[in-house]
């Protein structure tokens, strides 16, 4: 299988710009290994149960906190929705009562690291990202430049925006532009 083209290919470049300061923010795109929506209607944790036991999670989990289990990543966005990052292949999981879908290409990963990426975040979007309001583990579904996001905060000064495709270059540019009074380290994914 070829490798995926990543949507930032046009507008990444690596090094250092903006203000030479001693803690640059970190930005990089991160590959993801799949990325999956497992969607369902009446008994969807029922449903949904086989491949969350698959993935080492116990159960859908709630609309804050981000799951890890083996290997994988799952936020409960809906009532009825679980977005999982994962490299393995849960289509086998589909039923009359799930519907699995493929993401992989609909999303991409831009992470922000540093001790001033709070400052940055709150500067582009309107939720609280402040450290009592927002603590590591913890998620949000957002808006950055008029475009939603899933707002993950990994680290303590490490955070992850999901981004739809389509728009990945607009919000990375933002992101950079907004970042240069810090200085801005760019570097591989």
């Amino acid at each position: 299988m070829p490798d995926a083209l990543s949507p930032l290919e046009r507008v990444v470049r690596i090094g250092h710009f903006g203000a030479q300061g001693e803690t640059p923010i970190g930005l990089h795109q991160r590959v993801l290994p799949g990325l999956w929506q497992l969607a369902g209607w009446d008994g969807f944790d029922t449903a949904a149960k086989p491949a969350l036991a698959a993935l080492g999670l116990p159960g859908l989990g709630d609309y804050r906190r981000a799951q890890t289990g083996d290997a994988c990543t799952a936020w409960r966005i809906a009532p009825d929705r679980l977005l999982v990052e994962t490299a393995a292949p849960l289509a086998r999981f589909v039923s009359a009562e799930l519907a699995v879908l493929d993401l992989g290409h609909a999303r991409a990963s831009i992470e922000v690291s540093s001790l001033q990426a709070r400052t940055l975040l709150a500067q582009v979007t309107s939720a609280d990202v402040s450290e009592p309001a927002f603590k590591p583990g913890q998620f949000l579904q957002t808006g950055v430049h008029q475009v939603g996001v899933l707002l993950h905060c990994r680290e303590e000064y490490r955070f992850e925006l999901l981004v739809p495709s389509t728009w990945v270059e607009s919000v990375w540019e933002l992101l950079q532009l907004n970042a240069l009074p810090f200085g801005v380290e760019v570097r591989e994914g």
